[in-house]
């Protein structure tokens, strides 16, 4: 029963009224909801040492997306935030105090030595530009920005051009994916791209708009973190895997608002990080959660259901 609410949460975003309801129709037992809520911190204290394991493994990943979303506490002016880190196989989620730089080192760990991809916010200026690979379809859509400038001019001439190139960016690496021209030919055009998109760029740091002056000044900053991608072709153009996976908490919020206590937080964080797990490696998370809940409540040794 531990494990069936905490997954009618988890997994399918349903609010503590709603799986009081659906409990009592289905099963016809009758909880409160302080006891679905006593629940979930129940099950919350029995993930944590899996919750600890996914953070320490995804820490020495090669490669992670990052991603955060802003999480509201219930009767609190201030929000706070859900972040993700997903690497090929794992998925680790927490709900912070701030979007600050302390909380990107906070999940990703100080001393982070591997490749990660992020959107463009400022909470991870402080990684190394040879190990920070900012995602294109972010840049793309800033870009797109400038392109649809109401004042027109030379300001959305510039626009056009970069997201053109932005666009033929994609194009040539899907036909590298696609296997419809060899890797020296990728090069050859991605080099001629990059060169056309800088020049385009410098173009940009003219224009009379402050606000995307300072949008292609910035991207002029980031220059070694936008071609990554053409080191290894396994460093991905996009951060679309984190976005993906952390879509799960964004309806969550949705449909069940946000949180009223530190213990709503941490039954978020260490259940969509278990669901989310799941889904990538397509086991049950169902299963997973009633294997470490059994072993917990008859003082078995702690399962290790993700082999970490």
């Amino acid at each position: 029963m531990l494990s069936y609410i905490a997954v009618l949460a988890g997994q399918y975003h349903l609010s503590i009224r709603k799986i009081c309801s659906l409990l009592k129709e289905q099963l016809g037992t009758t909880f409160s909801v302080g006891a679905i809520s006593e629940a979930q911190t129940k099950v919350a204290s029995m993930l944590t040492p899996l919750h600890h394991a996914i953070r320490d493994s995804i820490q020495t990943a090669p490669l992670v997306h990052v991603d955060e979303t802003s999480h509201p506490r219930n009767g609190e002016e201030s929000l706070r935030w859900c972040w993700l880190v997903a690497s090929e196989d794992l998925v680790y989620e927490k709900i912070l105090f701030s979007r600050s730089t302390h909380s990107a080192k906070t999940m990703l760990g100080k001393n982070y030595s591997g490749l990660v991809v992020t959107d463009q916010c400022p909470s991870y200026n402080w990684l190394k530009p040879e190990q920070h690979q900012l995602c294109w379809s972010h840049v793309k859509r800033n870009l797109q920005q400038i392109a649809d400038y109401t004042g027109g001019g030379y300001t959305a001439l510039v626009g056009q051009r970069l997201t053109l190139l932005a666009n033929m960016v994609f194009r040539i690496r899907h036909r590298l994916e696609n296997t419809e021209i060899q890797y020296e030919q990728y090069i050859r055009r991605m080099n001629r791209l990059r060169k056309s998109f800088d020049h385009w760029l410098q173009k940009g740091s003219g224009i009379v708009v402050q606000r995307y002056k300072g949008r292609c000044k910035k991207l002029q900053s980031h220059r070694q973190s936008l071609w990554l991608f053409l080191t290894d072709t396994s460093i991905p153009l996009t951060n679309n895997e984190a976005e993906r996976r952390i879509r799960g908490s964004v309806i969550h919020r949705k449909i069940s608002f946000g949180t009223t206590s530190d213990a709503g937080d941490k039954f978020r964080g260490r259940m969509h990080s278990l669901v989310e797990t799941c889904n990538k490696r397509g086991i049950s998370s169902l299963s997973a959660l009633m294997e470490i809940v059994q072993a917990v409540t008859l003082r078995k040794p702690y399962p290790n259901v993700f082999s970490l």
